[in-house]
């Protein structure tokens, strides 16, 4: 793990940023960049032992915000753009303002989506990094965060051949972990255990890889070493390819809970599984199996149930 080093982080104050935040600080000088609008964001941020700057990259303007870091690990994203404009100012133009003014970095760490992919008919489909993209992420009933998110791509990959500063694009699938909300398994927990139904698509099975947060935070240092003036693509994601309803059937098995489901056409998260042969190779194989990331996230968030034994 990355130790005694200068790092600045985007998307402390979100579950993913959270989590990786939380594990680096302590053995290194870390700085959030957020708007801290969320009351109580740049508290918690600060009790990483993170040091909160209050900056909004999108507008360029870094007033305060050093730029003598050795590393860059660019989280932070609009994940529901109202508009396609709206997200690539976001995604694309804000990460080409942040590189402009961190282009004196040892490496940049821009963090991409799985759903830049262009959809496949088979939901067990493994996406490779050389797959065709073109996705359109449907988080929401606005389908503009995958486009923006690769518009992103290729603004960092520009400004890394311009400065000359090594650059890996993760693309991210299913994140987890006690920060925040949990990401898509702890919402799924949370519906399991208060019986709302999950909603599965009548057509196709909605999968993912997921990973666990301390996953996430141990591959950061690998895969910043791998980075190449241009951008290395690796996908950022779990070993293990699953369903909603296998990670919703698990939670009931733990919980002692039948989990509800409902088939709707609304279930809009189109499947991405992942081919790993590339995180593997720079990073090695998750440590932390999908099923004991969950029972650990169960005991995070609902402590009050005792979870039934085995795996």
């Amino acid at each position: 793990m990355l130790a005694g080093k200068r790092i600045a982080m985007t998307g402390v104050t979100g579950q993913v940023g959270g989590s990786i935040a939380a594990l680096l600080a302590p053995g290194n000088e870390v700085f959030g960049l957020a708007r801290f609008s969320r009351p109580g964001s740049e508290r918690e941020v600060e009790s990483y032992g993170v040091i909160p700057v209050r900056c909004d990259y999108t507008t360029g303007d870094f007033t305060g915000v050093p730029s003598d870091v050795d590393y860059v690990v660019h989280l932070a994203a609009d994940v529901d753009p109202a508009s396609i404009d709206e997200g690539i100012r976001q995604n694309a133009e804000g990460t080409g303002s942040l590189f402009q003014h961190f282009r004196s970095a040892r490496a940049w760490f821009y963090t991409s989506t799985t759903g830049v992919y262009w959809d496949h008919p088979d939901a067990r489909y493994a996406y490779k990094e050389t797959d065709r993209c073109g996705g359109s992420t449907r988080l929401t009933t606005r389908f503009h965060y995958g486009t923006s998110k690769f518009a992103g791509e290729a603004v960092a990959r520009t400004m890394s051949r311009v400065h000359d500063v090594p650059l890996v694009i993760a693309r991210l699938n299913w994140s987890y972990g006690k920060a925040g909300t949990g990401g898509m398994p702890g919402a799924i927990v949370d519906m399991v255990v208060a019986g709302t139904p999950i909603p599965v698509h009548p057509d196709w099975e909605f999968m993912g890889s997921p990973i666990h947060e301390d996953d996430l935070t141990a591959s950061v240092e690998p895969l910043l070493g791998a980075a190449t003036v241009g951008g290395t693509i690796v996908n950022w994601a779990g070993d293990d390819a699953i369903s909603n309803v296998e990670l919703a059937d698990y939670i009931g098995e733990l919980v002692g809970i039948a989990p509800k489901y409902v088939s709707s056409t609304e279930a809009r998260a189109y499947p991405r599984v992942t081919d790993n042969t590339r995180r593997k190779e720079i990073a090695g194989p998750c440590k932390v199996h999908w099923k004991d990331g969950v029972r650990w996230l169960v005991e995070e968030r609902h402590p009050e149930i005792v979870l039934r034994p085995g795996r």
